[in-house]
Protein backbone atom coordinates (compact mmCIF):
# COMPACT_ATOMS: atom_id res chain seq x y z
CA UNK A 1 0.00 0.00 0.00
CA UNK A 2 1.15 3.54 -1.08
CA UNK A 3 0.58 6.43 1.58
CA UNK A 4 0.82 9.72 0.40
CA UNK A 5 2.68 12.27 2.42
CA UNK A 6 -0.65 13.40 3.77
CA UNK A 7 -1.32 10.28 4.81
CA UNK A 8 2.18 10.12 6.37
CA UNK A 9 1.74 12.63 8.37
CA UNK A 10 -1.72 11.93 9.44
CA UNK A 11 -0.47 8.34 10.88
CA UNK A 12 2.46 10.01 12.71
CA UNK A 13 -0.23 11.92 14.73
CA UNK A 14 -2.20 8.82 15.27
CA UNK A 15 1.03 7.30 16.30
CA UNK A 16 1.28 10.11 19.15
CA UNK A 17 -2.34 9.73 20.04
CA UNK A 18 -2.37 6.41 20.74
CA UNK A 19 0.95 7.00 22.40
CA UNK A 20 -0.41 9.70 24.80
CA UNK A 21 -3.45 7.27 25.51
CA UNK A 22 -1.37 4.39 26.39
CA UNK A 23 1.08 6.32 28.36
CA UNK A 24 -2.08 7.74 30.81
CA UNK A 25 -3.61 4.03 30.81
CA UNK A 26 -0.43 3.01 31.90
CA UNK A 27 0.14 5.42 34.47
CA UNK A 28 -3.39 5.14 35.63
CA UNK A 29 -2.96 1.44 35.93
CA UNK A 30 0.12 1.96 38.73
CA UNK A 31 -1.98 2.43 42.06
CA UNK A 32 0.99 3.56 43.79
CA UNK A 33 2.88 6.88 43.19
CA UNK A 34 5.67 5.93 41.57
CA UNK A 35 8.83 7.08 39.64
CA UNK A 36 7.34 5.04 36.76
CA UNK A 37 3.90 6.45 37.31
CA UNK A 38 4.99 9.87 37.04
CA UNK A 39 7.50 8.88 33.82
CA UNK A 40 4.52 7.58 31.93
CA UNK A 41 2.68 10.85 32.61
CA UNK A 42 4.90 13.12 31.22
CA UNK A 43 5.48 11.32 28.66
CA UNK A 44 1.55 11.25 28.16
CA UNK A 45 1.98 15.19 27.62
CA UNK A 46 5.33 15.31 25.32
CA UNK A 47 3.06 12.80 22.75
CA UNK A 48 0.22 15.97 22.85
CA UNK A 49 2.83 18.13 22.21
CA UNK A 50 4.30 16.20 18.74
CA UNK A 51 0.43 15.93 18.09
CA UNK A 52 0.50 19.68 18.13
CA UNK A 53 3.64 19.68 15.90
CA UNK A 54 2.46 17.31 13.14
CA UNK A 55 -0.66 19.27 13.00
CA UNK A 56 0.81 22.11 12.38
CA UNK A 57 2.37 20.06 9.46
CA UNK A 58 -0.75 18.72 8.37
CA UNK A 59 -2.15 22.58 8.31
CA UNK A 60 0.09 24.10 6.21
CA UNK A 61 0.75 20.90 4.47
CA UNK A 62 2.55 21.14 1.19
CA UNK A 63 3.57 18.35 -1.24
CA UNK A 64 6.29 20.33 -1.86
CA UNK A 65 7.54 19.32 1.67
CA UNK A 66 8.10 16.02 1.18
CA UNK A 67 9.61 13.64 -1.61
CA UNK A 68 8.11 10.38 -1.84
CA UNK A 69 9.50 9.85 -5.71
CA UNK A 70 12.04 7.93 -4.57
CA UNK A 71 10.41 4.19 -4.44
CA UNK A 72 12.86 2.68 -1.98
CA UNK A 73 11.98 5.25 0.40
CA UNK A 74 8.38 5.60 0.25
CA UNK A 75 8.28 1.95 0.22
CA UNK A 76 10.31 1.31 3.50
CA UNK A 77 8.26 4.16 4.90
CA UNK A 78 5.03 2.29 4.35
CA UNK A 79 6.56 -0.41 5.88
CA UNK A 80 7.21 1.39 8.85
CA UNK A 81 3.81 2.83 9.14
CA UNK A 82 1.92 -0.28 9.27
CA UNK A 83 4.00 -2.67 11.36
CA UNK A 84 4.61 0.75 14.23
CA UNK A 85 3.38 -1.03 17.22
CA UNK A 86 0.69 1.96 17.06
CA UNK A 87 -0.01 2.56 13.99
CA UNK A 88 -3.06 0.84 14.08
CA UNK A 89 -6.04 3.28 15.54
CA UNK A 90 -7.07 2.40 19.20
CA UNK A 91 -4.31 0.80 19.93
CA UNK A 92 -2.63 2.47 22.57
CA UNK A 93 -4.67 2.10 25.99
CA UNK A 94 -5.81 -1.24 24.50
CA UNK A 95 -2.29 -2.23 24.62
CA UNK A 96 -1.88 -0.67 27.72
CA UNK A 97 -4.87 -3.14 29.61
CA UNK A 98 -2.71 -5.71 28.84
CA UNK A 99 0.10 -4.61 31.07
CA UNK A 100 0.83 -7.28 33.99
CA UNK A 101 3.52 -5.29 35.75
CA UNK A 102 5.15 -1.56 35.15
CA UNK A 103 8.25 -2.85 33.73
CA UNK A 104 5.91 -4.52 31.36
CA UNK A 105 5.11 -1.59 30.31
CA UNK A 106 8.51 0.43 30.26
CA UNK A 107 9.61 -2.50 27.45
CA UNK A 108 6.48 -0.89 25.36
CA UNK A 109 7.22 2.11 25.77
CA UNK A 110 10.51 1.35 25.03
CA UNK A 111 9.87 -0.43 21.85
CA UNK A 112 7.12 2.62 20.93
CA UNK A 113 9.89 5.65 21.39
CA UNK A 114 12.43 3.51 19.14
CA UNK A 115 10.04 2.36 16.60
CA UNK A 116 8.73 6.09 16.45
CA UNK A 117 12.33 7.15 15.58
CA UNK A 118 13.08 4.50 12.98
CA UNK A 119 9.78 6.25 10.92
CA UNK A 120 10.66 9.86 11.53
CA UNK A 121 14.09 9.18 10.86
CA UNK A 122 12.78 8.12 7.81
CA UNK A 123 10.21 10.39 6.98
CA UNK A 124 13.08 13.17 7.63
CA UNK A 125 14.61 11.68 4.45
CA UNK A 126 12.00 12.49 2.34
CA UNK A 127 11.23 15.82 4.34
CA UNK A 128 12.32 19.40 2.69
CA UNK A 129 12.08 23.20 3.74
CA UNK A 130 10.91 23.85 7.19
CA UNK A 131 8.58 20.64 7.25
CA UNK A 132 12.46 19.52 8.43
CA UNK A 133 13.00 21.10 11.58
CA UNK A 134 10.14 19.93 13.07
CA UNK A 135 10.35 16.21 12.29
CA UNK A 136 13.97 16.74 13.43
CA UNK A 137 12.62 17.93 17.11
CA UNK A 138 10.31 14.99 17.39
CA UNK A 139 13.20 12.51 16.34
CA UNK A 140 14.93 13.59 19.01
CA UNK A 141 12.71 14.35 21.79
CA UNK A 142 11.68 10.34 20.79
CA UNK A 143 15.26 9.54 21.54
CA UNK A 144 15.08 11.29 24.68
CA UNK A 145 11.84 9.39 25.58
CA UNK A 146 13.77 6.34 25.03
CA UNK A 147 16.81 7.36 27.39
CA UNK A 148 14.30 8.27 30.08
CA UNK A 149 12.73 4.55 29.69
CA UNK A 150 15.89 3.14 29.45
CA UNK A 151 17.06 4.15 32.95
CA UNK A 152 13.97 2.43 34.71
CA UNK A 153 15.06 -0.84 32.18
Amino acid sequence: MYYSGQEIVEIAVRIEENGNEFYTAAAEMIEESSDIKGLFFDLAEKELLHISIFQKLAEKFDAESFDFEAEDASDYINHLAESHIFGKPDTGKNLAMTIKTPREGLKIAFQFENDSVAFYTELLKCTRSDSKRLVQQVIDEEKEHAAEIMRFL
